[in-house]
């Protein structure tokens, strides 16, 4: 048996200091993962721009705990009347009422407005244009 006490508090000391030195490592390594993951999240967002006069769907909260298969969340459309600077939307209904609203721009996106019959056989035909300019170009193989 060692009853030697100055070592057994040299190696008690060690132990201690070596669960210092892990318990530093693990904080400096979730912060380099916490970092990295916020680099990742800052580089995937997306800024939301709405200029006046475009078409946009408002998100309807209350749905956001009850989900429903065939339950639209989102109303609208809305024209934007004036975009603020903290982000707030200023909207109006586009029928006959035009109740203006006041909000948050987060819980905004635009709406492409539906092609008329007019515009999507315009659309086609310049398609169908390009399509065969394509094929008139490339020579033929075997």
């Amino acid at each position: 048996m060692d009853l030697d006490l100055s070592h057994a508090q040299k190696e008690i000391f060690l132990q201690l200091n070596g669960l210092d030195e892990q318990r530093l490592q693990s904080l400096l390594h979730s912060e380099v993962v916490q970092l990295q993951r916020k680099i990742w999240h800052d580089r995937h967002l997306k800024e939301k721009q709405f200029q006046q006069g475009e078409w946009v769907l408002l998100y309807d909260s209350r749905y956001k705990y009850f989900k429903g298969k065939l339950r639209t969340r989102w109303l609208g459309p809305y024209t934007i009347e004036r975009c603020n600077d903290n982000g707030s939307v200023l909207i109006r209904t586009i029928d006959e009422e035009a109740i203006p609203m006041l909000v948050n721009g987060h819980r905004l996106k635009i709406y492409r407005k539906p092609l008329s019959k007019q515009e999507f056989i315009e659309n086609l035909s310049k398609t169908v244009l390009v399509v065969e300019q394509v094929f008139a170009s490339t020579p033929p193989t075997r």
